[in-house]
């Protein structure tokens, strides 16, 4: 006689298994797991609330293409050997999620019943490997805003115990790291700004210097049009320097140059040390060797 037929989808939602019962799983293919069986990362700093049309989005092209790429996840027992003080955020969940928070909430918003996983328990090994694979994730793959890279960048830190253990975890330098972590300082108003995209970056980056009480006010100032009197650059851009056979209509039309010059001077920090703290966090050591040499050129020997 044969044997009793099995719904694959009720196996799918009974309990766990024993801890003695369960494989010991380093690393799979894809498979499939019920959406409600993956937690969301307790350690994720994306605001998922705040990026709603992105979410939207990959809701469509589920629904249209299905999920073209598996979320990476641990397993439960792994995740509370490094984390148990969130074994009730996780509730009962089999699964963590690493990555892939916004397929899981878009499998959500449009129902879909389950998620393509890949098992890597190797990153919950320790602290430091699951934050680390965490921030990878986010800011290689994931286009934060400045002050969710901050948190995730503080988070890192933490784990790491330095700065510079965080930075080489990253493969990002040092002084970008303190940048991040900076930003934090900033009043609340003017983080709002930044996240939403009003403020550059390079207008703060060494705000957090200023009380916190007084940055938003030093913001709006930072943000008004260069006095042309009052910038070292624009005073060699008055009307006594017109050159023989230039007209005055020609010098004119250089003065925004200069003045753009400015501008970019005072957003960079105004003074060498300042200037030169917020080009190594954007510059690889190649480009500032190769910047160094062009500064230490005489104009007459510059080529091209």
């Amino acid at each position: 006689m044969a044997g009793k037929r099995v719904n694959l989808s009720d196996l799918a939602s009974e309990p766990a298994l024993p801890e003695a019962r369960k494989p010991a799983i380093t690393e799979s293919t894809p498979r499939s797991a019920r959406v409600q069986q993956v937690a969301a990362n307790p350690l994720n700093t994306r605001d998922l609330d705040a990026d709603r049309a992105k979410i939207e989005s990959i809701a469509e092209s589920l629904k249209t293409h299905g999920q073209l790429q598996p979320c990476a996840v641990v397993s439960r027992d792994a995740f509370l050997r490094i984390y148990p003080e969130h074994e009730t955020t996780i509730g009962s969940a089999v699964w963590v999620q690493v990555t892939g928070g916004r397929r899981r909430a878009a499998a959500l918003l449009v129902d879909q019943p389950t998620l393509e996983i890949v098992v890597k328990n190797n990153l919950a090994d320790s602290r430091e490997a699951w934050v680390s694979a965490t921030a990878a994730e986010n800011l290689d793959r994931e286009n934060l805003d400045p002050i969710e890279e901050a948190r995730a960048v503080q988070l890192l830190v933490q784990e790491c115990g330095t700065a510079k253990a965080a930075a080489a975890r990253l493969s990002r330098t040092p002084p970008w790291v303190t940048q991040r972590l900076n930003l934090l300082k900033l009043a609340p108003e003017v983080q709002s700004l930044l996240r939403a995209g009003e403020v550059p970056l390079r207008d703060v980056r060494d705000l957090h210097q200023v009380p916190t009480e007084e940055q938003l006010d030093e913001l709006q100032q930072r943000q008004q049009p260069p006095d042309p009197e009052l910038t070292a650059v624009n005073q060699t851009a008055s009307s006594s320097e017109v050159l023989p056979g230039n007209s005055t209509e020609e010098s004119k039309q250089r003065t925004p140059r200069r003045s753009a010059v400015a501008t970019a001077i005072r957003r960079l920090g105004g003074t060498p040390d300042k200037i030169a703290e917020s080009l190594r966090s954007e510059l690889t050591p190649a480009d500032l060797q190769l910047l160094i040499d062009r500064l230490q050129r005489r104009p007459d020997n510059m080529t091209g």
